[in-house]
Formats: C-alpha cells, structure tokens, sequence
C-alpha cells in the first residue's frame, strides 16, 4: 500500500511540475500513398504503428501533448502543397513542413508517406512453384519546430523468390516502417516531451 501512495504521490508531482508547461503540439498525419494502396488492414496496421510511436504514456493525466487531429493536418498539407505546386513543379513535400507547422501551430510534425508499393505472383516455367515479386518504399518525415529540425529518412525493401509470407508487400511494408521508426528516432523524441 505505501508503495501505491509513493507511486501516485510521484505522478502527481510530476503531473504539477509539467503542468505549468504548454502541452507541445503534435501533428502525426495520415499515411500519404503516392503508389498503389494496400488492403485495408495493412493501413490500419501501419496507422496504428505509427499512432503507437507518437504516443506518449499517462498523457492524459501529465497534459505534456496535444493531438492535432490527422485529418485536420492533413487538409492543410494538402492546400499548401498545392499552391507550392503551382508556384514551383519540382517542389519537395519536405518543404511544406515549416509552413504546416506555422499554419496548424504544431510543435512537432509526422509525415509518413508510402512511395511504392507492389506485389505480384506468377508460376515457375518448368514446376508448380508460384513465384512473388514485392517491392515497397517508404519515407518519413519529422519536423520539430521548436529547434528547426528536419529529419527525412527513406527505407526501401524487396522480395524476389518463391512464395512466403516474408517476402508479401504488406510484410515488407510493416518492416519499411518499423525501420523509418528507429531511424528518424521518434519514439526518443516523443519520450523527452515533458522532462
């Protein structure tokens, strides 16, 4: 029982230290598909990949994070990125991260995107061996407002074999994301809000 009370007396006095801090500002956006979609319980599965390495443990009670909606994000990328467009053909999507951070007011952008995805199955010439060819790439993108960081991070992975659960495009998908996880550090960026 003391060790209850010492733990709760803990969590509130951290709770009131970091309640004097503006909650930080994070805009974690959909995933942007600029190839082929996946089914949708790959989309799922990769969206709450995602939503897990941005979320911040007892938030509800310390209030060290808002949560800007997705959506929401996402319809104001979408305007900036069109009028850069216009301005500009060989804009980047990395360029409209300043301007969606001062236009939405966040602290701290995630903007994962999926550049490829494809599978595709077909016999062996002389055996009844189906063969699968899987190609997918990723990005993630994390910008911090509060320092002007940027980070950009790429992963690509490719299966050319016989038939296996390992080598399918929604496996290697899941694989591609979990590496741009580690890679670009979030989850440690994530793990600092508040401290």
């Amino acid at each position: 029982m003391k060790k209850f009370l010492f733990a709760l007396i803990a969590v509130l006095f951290v709770a009131a230290q970091t309640s004097a801090q503006a909650p930080v500002r994070i805009a974690r956006l959909p995933i942007i598909f600029r190839s082929n979609q996946p089914d949708a319980d790959t989309c799922i599965e990769l969206e709450v990949k995602l939503a897990r390495a941005v979320h911040i443990p007892l938030n509800g009670t310390l209030n060290v994070a808002e949560y800007i909606p997705p959506a929401d994000a996402a319809k104001v990328l979408g305007d900036i990125w069109q009028s850069m467009r216009t301005v500009d053909k060989k804009a980047k999507i990395q360029d409209a991260m300043r301007p969606l951070a001062e236009e939405i007011d966040a602290d701290l952008i995630v903007c994962p995107i999926l550049l490829r995805y494809y599978e595709n199955t077909g016999g062996g010439f002389s055996t009844d061996e189906v063969y699968l060819d899987s190609q997918v790439r990723a990005e993630l993108i994390i910008y911090d407002r509060r320092d002007d960081s940027l980070v950009d991070k790429k992963v690509s992975r490719m299966y050319r074999d016989s038939m296996s659960g390992f080598g399918t495009a929604s496996f290697l998908s899941k694989e591609c994301f979990d590496r741009l996880i580690d890679q670009t550090k979030i989850r440690q960026t994530i793990m600092t809000i508040g401290k």
